[in-house]
């Protein structure tokens, strides 16, 4: 009898104790559950203010712990949205690493099989996403095939609100895709549920948008219903952004047909909403289009004062992005600074950022954000620093085209107007002036007369003269081809990963001879840097082969560093010209 009532309480000492365990089970996940809600919340918003940096690495903490609770919902949003942050910050790869496990899971039969709520969201999200990477690829057919499935996943959901969100994004896909029957008719659906679940505003936007692919399909009478439906819902609209997307429709209907009077009504319409001085931006392009209008109309004083305002608007924007740019490169060089701070001491302090990473939990996040960022400060330097430029480029390119037309428009209305020759010589020495400095700002300025044949010969021989106790070679061949034949892209992407390899080739490997060769053969182009150097161990792989590497794919070409073992880098790129 005593070994029976033995064996019965150990029976329930082991029930109790998987009870407990399954218990502490049951709120770890939970746990989970709610860090990673919190997490995305927090991702999410640092993307909407610009940090995608930041969100990509609260993402990856969220992609480890979706995968602990093994729960497939949490796991495709958790990529879904990773996806989106990595495509932001350039990094197209891993962003369709993460769109590729999230389609797999919502592929599989397990998750098609009864989805809850939760699931048909997420993976109507998804193929969102999937969408918009396409139109941002020039994959139009891609981008409706994935937008056609997001409107079959959300179909399924009962929330109506839901619905009218997909709905209304899925439409935008089809207007850009220049579908306008899938266009207007999921615009229809997308206001249809926005009503059923309250939603004025979402309406209103889905109505305005039906309204602008209704005009552009020719059916006005069908454009005028919609345009009387966000009529009624007008008044009952407080989002400014809601009312925005209206009146640019209607800015927009007006231009297309020719009314120019109708259109600048529109246009002072939105200027005049409350709110607008916080988007300089869309203040600029209506001014643009106003000038525009009022010169077609012949009303060239309107014209000229809209003009100026323009003016005013865009050097106070450019003197901001100048500040903008100062701050920026303190930051970079404080960042180098610290950089090297941390190399130096890397060694004595592993142990306490360890600890420091246990113990203070409520800086998880935080020590994420240092830990990769030490890892990758110099590759992320890099990459900022040849974006900076690039950025540069295409906003002069941009004041070129936008400044000096501008000037010269001005410049015949004064001249329409009657105004004397000595003040239209004025202007013109004013204009000429900008010219020649913003052709002097451009890079490389040997692109607007030379080819890249010519820019690669100069660049090599100003190096060759530069180098000490270097020699500094280029040769060149031409079969059945033209260097004028090469597109300006590839030509600039080219010159840019030769500078970059001559550069590292001087700065690094201690070579004396360097040899810069560029062939064309037909749509063949290839371009090779060798030296005779040897890099330092520290120096020997990384530098800057990662910018080079994503300015060839950037043109659909490739790229090859070898380096053999007893000295000589050979840099060799190949890409298929048109």
């Amino acid at each position: 009898m005593k070994t029976k009532n033995l064996a019965t309480g150990s029976v329930c000492r082991i029930f109790l104790a998987l009870a407990c365990v399954l218990v502490c089970l049951k709120a770890s996940a939970a746990d989970n559950i709610e860090e990673i809600a919190r997490l995305r919340a927090a991702a999410d918003s640092l993307h909407s203010i610009g940090r995608t940096d930041s969100a990509a690495m609260i993402g990856e903490k969220v992609i480890a712990l979706s995968e602990k609770t093994k729960n497939p919902t949490l796991i495709v949003g958790a990529n879904s949205s990773q996806g989106v942050f990595l495509r932001s910050l350039g990094r197209v790869e891993e962003a369709l690493g993460c769109y590729e496990k999230a389609l797999a899971i919502v592929a599989s039969d397990a998750f098609r099989q009864k989805p809850d709520e939760e699931a048909i969201e997420e993976a109507a999200t998804l193929y969102v996403n999937l969408s918009v990477f396409n139109l941002d690829m020039q994959q139009k057919y891609d981008a409706a095939k994935n937008a056609l499935a997001a409107a079959r996943w959300v179909e399924k959901s009962t929330d109506a609100e839901t619905r009218s969100m997909t709905y209304g994004v899925v439409g935008s896909v089809f207007t850009a895709c220049k579908d306008l029957v899938n266009a207007m008719k999921y615009q229809s659906m997308a206001y249809g549920d926005a009503l059923e679940s309250g939603n004025k505003e979402a309406a209103f936007r889905a109505a305005a948008y039906a309204m602008l692919v209704a005009d552009r399909s020719d059916k006005k009478t069908e454009a005028e219903l919609w345009r009387e439906k966000c009529k009624s819902l007008l008044p009952e609209i407080q989002s400014m952004m809601a009312v925005l997307v209206y009146y640019q429709a209607e800015c927009s209907i007006s231009l297309v047909n020719n009314d120019y009077k109708n259109a600048i009504e529109w246009f002072k319409k939105i200027l005049a909403l409350d709110g607008m001085e916080n988007l300089p931006f869309v203040q600029l392009d209506c001014y643009g289009n106003m000038h525009e209008a009022y010169a077609q109309l012949g009303d060239y004083r309107n014209a000229y004062d809209v003009l100026l305002k323009g003016y005013e608007l865009r050097n106070k924007l450019w003197e901001e992005e100048k500040s903008q740019s100062l701050q920026d490169i303190t930051v970079k060089y404080d960042a180098k600074e610290k950089e090297l701070a941390l190399a130096q001491s890397q060694a004595s302090h592993a142990r306490t950022l360890v600890w420091l990473f246990a113990a203070i939990a409520l800086l998880l996040v935080l020590v994420v954000v240092f830990t990769v960022y030490a890892s990758g400060q110099k590759r992320r330097r890099m990459r900022q620093y040849i974006q900076g430029l690039e950025n540069e480029r295409r906003r002069i390119s941009a004041e070129l085209h936008d400044g000096v037309c501008n000037d010269l428009l001005a410049i015949q209305m004064k001249v329409q107007q009657g105004e004397s020759a000595e003040t239209a010589t004025a202007m013109l020495d004013t204009c000429r002036e900008a010219v020649r400095r913003i052709s002097h700002e451009l890079m490389p300025p040997e692109f607007t007369y030379a080819s890249l044949d010519e820019v690669l010969r100069y660049f090599v021989s100003r190096q060759d003269e530069a180098a000490e106790n270097i020699s500094i070679n280029y040769s060149s061949s031409l079969t059945g081809s033209r260097w004028e034949d090469v597109p300006d892209n590839v030509a600039l992407e080219v010159y840019r990963i030769v500078q970059e390899a001559v550069g590292n080739a001087v700065k690094h490997s201690g070579a004396s001879e360097i040899a810069v060769t560029l062939s064309l053969d037909a749509n063949n182009l290839a371009a090779s840097v060798v030296d005779n150097g040897t890099y330092h161990s520290s120096d020997k792989k990384g530098i800057g082969e990662e910018s080079m590497r994503r300015r060839a794919i950037s043109v659909g070409g490739s790229l090859e560093v070898n380096t053999a073992d007893n000295g000589g880098t050979e840099v060799i790129l190949t890409v298929k010209t048109p």
